[in-house]
């Protein structure tokens, strides 16, 4: 090989290297795949499995109301409505953990955390409201006190440190 043979191939090398740093910079699409396109798929995928969710929730809910309401009127228990169940969980059984994010974490980690936690009842909302752009890669490192009386969108406020 010639000088000129090398040199131009570094010159290539040193203009391609130039382009890629250019595109990661400023975000361009140039075929490789990225970490938005992974999350992008990974939000689709959780919205698929929250809809069969419902779907399953609703049709539970439809056998519920076409049981034979002979089953509720042989119990003399007292009816015990969703409210009267809030107002218990809101006046003593209230789960509270410390909530510990370092870096790297992830919005599915997070979100189990919660859930294995007892503050939480379902993951995977929590894990689709960060993934919201709104909140999206704002979880912020530290220790957060968190409580099953907050809200999700409260305790995605505390976590991200977005203003309440």
């Amino acid at each position: 090989m010639n000088k000129s043979a090398i040199r131009a191939f570094g010159i290539a090398l040193f203009l391609v290297g130039a382009l890629l740093a250019l595109a990661v910079r400023f975000d361009f699409n140039i075929g490789l795949p990225t970490k938005a396109s992974k999350n992008t798929e990974h939000v689709e995928e959780l919205q698929k499995k929250l809809e069969q969710a419902n779907k399953k929730i609703a049709l539970l809910k439809e056998q519920v109301k076409q049981a034979p309401k002979e089953n509720t009127q042989k119990t003399d228990a007292p009816k015990t409505t969703a409210k009267d169940k809030q107002e218990s969980a809101s006046q003593g059984n209230v789960t509270t953990m410390t909530l510990q994010i370092y870096s790297g974490m992830e919005p599915y980690t997070v979100a189990q955390k919660l859930e294995d936690g007892g503050v939480i009842e379902n993951s995977i909302e929590m894990e689709l409201l960060l993934a919201n752009p709104k909140y999206a890669r704002s979880l912020q490192i530290g220790t957060y006190e968190v409580n099953s009386s907050m809200s999700l969108e409260e305790i995605a406020k505390l976590i991200t440190g977005k203003k309440q």
